[in-house]
C-alpha cells in the first residue's frame, strides 16, 4: 500500500511540475505578447492603461492557476484526467464513424 501511494504522489508531483512548467511558458509567452501590445499602444493615450491592466490581470490570472494547482494536486490530477478522457472518447468515436466512399471522376 505505500508503493501504491508512493506512486501517486510521485505522479502527482510530476503533474505539478508539467503545470507549473506549462504555467512559466504560457506567462512568459503572454508577457511577450503583453509586451508587443504594449509597444504598439504607447503611442495611443486612451488604451495605454487598459493594456496595462489586462497584462497585469493576465498575469495574475496565471499565478492564481499554478498556485491552486499547488494547491489541490488532487483535483488537478482529476482535472487532467478527466480531460484525457474525454479527448480519448471524443477520438474514438470520431475515429469510428464512417468516411464517405471516395467518388471518382470515371464512375
Amino acid at each position: 500500500m505505500a508503493a501504491n501511494t508512493d506512486d501517486i504522489r510521485a505522479s502527482v508531483s510530476k503533474d505539478i511540475a508539467a503545470l507549473q512548467q506549462e504555467v512559466s511558458r504560457l506567462q512568459k509567452m503572454i508577457s511577450a505578447q503583453g509586451a508587443e501590445a504594449y509597444y504598439e499602444v504607447r503611442g495611443r493615450d486612451e488604451t495605454l492603461p487598459r493594456a496595462k491592466n489586462a497584462v497585469a490581470q493576465i498575469k495574475a490570472e496565471g499565478v492564481a492557476a499554478a498556485d491552486a494547482a499547488r494547491e489541490h494536486p488532487t483535483a488537478t490530477t482529476t482535472a487532467l484526467v478527466l480531460a484525457g478522457a474525454i479527448g480519448f472518447l471524443a477520438g474514438y468515436l470520431f475515429s469510428g464513424s464512417p468516411q464517405p466512399q471516395p467518388r471518382h471522376w470515371w464512375r
